[in-house]
């Protein structure tokens, strides 16, 4: 097993080198997850092929979070992508149909119409009061690097800053052993939905800013 991990970087809109590695990272951290499964459905009978378009699918899903959001990365080991309002929403507005109409060529037919109907779905769910909460969309650490804590320290930086700015995050996460490591971190509020596609159980999780020390 890995005994080092490369150090927690952002991911600024200028660094392109990592994003081939970082990507096949995350497609390997998370092939095995219900929505990712879901979404490649057509390309499920050539493991290869899947793999690249699950890669492919991050480079895009990378590209808007840095954009409307931020990215912390650790070389070819895994990364944190986060949504957050921060940007006017025009923009947030424009990057996601980018995303979305690259996506429609990207997947398959039935693939892409999980991708839609999914996500529709579980944005249904998040109450009105979460809209302008910061969104952890992906985390993934690829198999040999898991273990060694570089999860949280992905996730450490947007977490701190969202302290200083006040401000509540959430995730989506289909993964149960996935919810003590999340509420470590804070996010105490659980919600458990059922995603209708799959009819899988997630979890919606909830974190509100850390009281500052007098």
């Amino acid at each position: 097993m890995q005994t080092h991990t490369p150090p927690v970087r952002p991911l600024t809109s200028g660094a392109l080198e990592p994003l081939p590695a970082v990507c096949g990272a995350l497609a390997e951290a998370l092939s095995d997850d219900a929505f990712y499964q879901a979404v490649t459905i057509d390309h499920a009978a050539d493991p290869a092929l899947r793999h690249r378009v699950l890669a492919h699918y991050f480079v895009l899903a990378l590209d808007e979070a840095r954009a409307v959001g931020e990215v912390h990365w650790a070389g070819d080991d895994g990364a944190a992508l986060w949504l957050t309002p921060e940007a006017p929403a025009s923009h947030r507005a424009l990057h996601g149909e980018r995303r979305t109409q690259a996506l429609s060529r990207l997947l398959g037919p039935i693939g892409f119409g999980h991708y839609q109907h999914i996500g529709a779905a579980m944005e249904a769910q998040v109450p009105a009061v979460l809209h302008d909460a910061w969104y952890l969309s992906i985390l993934g650490v690829r198999p040999a690097a898991q273990g060694q804590g570089l999860a949280q320290r992905l996730l450490q930086p947007t977490l701190a800053r969202a302290d200083q700015a006040r401000a509540t995050c959430y995730l989506e996460t289909f993964n149960p052993l996935s919810l003590p490591f999340y509420q470590r971190l804070g996010f105490a509020r659980v919600v458990e939905c059922v995603e209708p596609v799959s009819a899988r159980p997630y979890w919606l999780m909830v974190r509100e800013a850390a009281q500052r020390q007098p």
